[in-house]
């Protein structure tokens, strides 16, 4: 009877520890979702790219009418801040919407012409702890259409360069294009002094693209506050000017594609000959713990890194966050601009103790102040 009596406890255990596990794999949380035309590859597609707290492995469905897509990630919740709807290239997809079930989320994509197996695909990435880098389920699906032609604007210095009016680069066919690598220009001064310097400000994201999402507000919105404030300090100090973007828009359309936006932003530096470009970015991660400040730089000249220290040391001083340092990196922005230039992180915007600082004027102001600082400092030690 003891024995038995004592079976009773263990079978009671048994039974919950299914449920418990359940319970823990349903904490998966889906932190944010990112949405791309892509056409820098032989077929263009759109990209939907989906930041998860833990490892998912997603199920793809399409329905017998080939327009209706449904990736299923089990056992995992929507973040109260993530919005459920996505608008994309229209010929591409239709619709993009998110559904919560008690099971699991489902990405549910509407598209405008029958798709198979063949035209989606759908992997997985693993997250970087180091480098703040969540894992990844993404979701591509091929363009059926045939209207979405491939980037053949490489070296095009038209595209993106009248932003303020919204223009938009024509879009032409063709064959498969090679990218091309870093060209070089030697046409950046690097003499000491911030006056007659023309400075390339780049605020990250704007108009459909959000950037990362916190509690109560966006990655588009501090940026720009931030670069007007460093405008404005650079024009006092005698520096030729160029923004990428002043208002909430787009530098090149609605919707676009990563290459068109990205490839925009260069050209408006390349044109105007600048002698130093520096975007300005807010970082993001699925633990709200994650935070501090990170300079990027390419060694595609010699001076990259200089940019990026000198702009670095200044913006340590400027704030309490933690320093995560200079690194390297590959990001678009860095290696096809024809003057040395930096991506800046100025913190995380879901960490709630930085979304806070960040949505201050005072740290807006002391940021802003230390880029001109930085940019001094770069100058006057004549890049090096």
């Amino acid at each position: 009877m003891l024995k038995k009596l004592c079976m009773i406890p263990l079978l009671a255990i048994a039974c919950l520890l299914p449920l418990v596990s359940v319970q823990a794999a349903a904490n998966t949380e889906i932190t944010s979702v990112r949405v791309a035309t892509r056409n820098d590859a032989n077929t263009p597609f759109v990209r939907t790219v989906l930041d998860v707290s833990r490892k998912v492995t997603p199920r793809l469905y399409i329905d017998k009418s080939g327009r209706y897509v449904t990736v299923t990630l089990p056992n995992t919740k929507i973040d109260k801040n993530v919005q459920k709807q996505y608008d994309a290239n229209s010929n591409v997809v239709s619709r993009i919407w998110l559904t919560q079930r008690s099971s699991g989320t489902d990405l549910n994509i509407k598209v405008p012409r029958q798709v198979t197996a063949q035209d989606v695909k759908v992997f997985t990435l693993p997250g970087d702890k180091k480098a703040n880098r969540s894992d990844r389920v993404v979701v591509d699906v091929n363009d059926k259409s045939g209207k979405v032609k491939q980037w053949k604007h490489w070296g095009n210095e038209s595209i993106g360069i009248h932003s303020s009016q919204n223009t938009k680069g024509t879009k032409t066919g063709g064959s498969s294009v090679t990218v091309p690598s870093y060209g070089g220009s030697a046409s950046y001064s690097l003499t000491k002094g911030l006056k007659g310097k023309t400075i390339c400000i780049d605020p990250g994201h704007g108009g459909s693209d959000t950037g990362a999402l916190g509690a109560f507000s966006q990655e588009k919105n501090i940026t720009l506050a931030i670069s007007k404030k460093v405008q404005t300090l650079l024009q006092q100090a005698g520096a030729n000017v160029i923004m990428t973007r002043t208002t909430d828009v787009d530098v090149y359309a609605p919707n676009d594609g990563a290459v068109e936006e990205l490839q925009a932003r260069c050209n408006i530096a390349n044109a105007a000959k600048a002698d130093a470009f520096v975007c300005i970015h807010i970082d993001s991660y699925s633990s709200a713990d994650a935070g501090g400040v990170t300079a990027y730089y390419n060694s595609k000249t010699s001076h990259d890194a200089g940019l990026a220290k000198y702009i670095h040391n200044q913006n340590m001083k400027a704030t309490n966050f933690q320093d995560r340092g200079v690194r390297t990196a590959n990001f678009y922005v860095l290696l096809h601009t024809n003057m040395p230039a930096t991506l800046l992180e100025l913190g995380f915007i879901s960490n709630p103790g930085e979304e806070k600082a960040l949505n201050s004027e005072a740290q807006q102001q002391n940021f802003a102040e230390s880029i001109v600082k930085g940019l001094a400092d770069y100058f006057d030690n004549n890049g090096i």
